[in-house]
């Protein structure tokens, strides 16, 4: 009897969850506007630490989350309803075309794109780019070898300048390949 109990009352908070909630998470199978991609929230995992410096000073110290499988570089930040302020995604790339790759499809939030070459100086960062649009590609000078994602608005914030500021990371032990 007290089994029933406890069951009963797990289904009347359980439903009472589901009913209260603004969008249920079965929303998705009568709305057919409406993917699973709406309903997938992907957490930010630390993969290391990044700093940024002008000449010898440094600017800024974030976390990084890293992508540098192809899975991990096509999704990038898709699929996030926020990303704080402290915090960005770090592509590392194999070859020059990779970074033509990246895009703004299925994006929640607006981002600086930060382009970095193979003396780890950032050479272009395109500001408050809009989430849920293509890129315009730009065929850079110098080799790109790494991008960095942050919050739109960040790398004017922080003092960020194209062609002086370097990057410098670090990875968790249990990260390195």
């Amino acid at each position: 009897m007290k089994k029933i109990n406890v069951f009963f009352t797990l289904i009347v908070v359980l439903s009472f969850f589901f009913l209260s909630s603004e969008r249920s998470d079965y929303d998705f199978f009568l709305d057919p506007n409406m993917g699973v991609g709406d309903l997938l929230e992907i957490e930010f995992v630390k993969h290391g630490e990044l700093y940024m410096k002008n000449k010898n000073s440094i600017i800024k110290k974030i976390d990084i989350e890293l992508a540098d499988r192809d899975t991990e570089k096509r999704n990038g930040l898709k699929y996030r309803s926020f990303l704080k302020k402290n915090r960005g995604m770090l592509f590392l790339l194999n070859n020059q075309e990779e970074y033509k790759k990246i895009d703004m499809k299925n994006m929640r939030i607006p981002l600086d794109i930060i382009y970095i070459n193979q003396f780890d100086t950032i050479i272009f960062v395109n500001k408050d780019v809009s989430p849920m649009r293509e890129l315009e590609i730009v065929d850079f000078p110098s080799t790109i070898k790494y991008i960095l994602e942050i919050n739109s608005g960040m790398s004017e914030k922080w003092g960020i300048k194209e062609g002086i500021t370097k990057i410098v990371f670090f990875l968790n032990e249990n990260n390195e390949n």
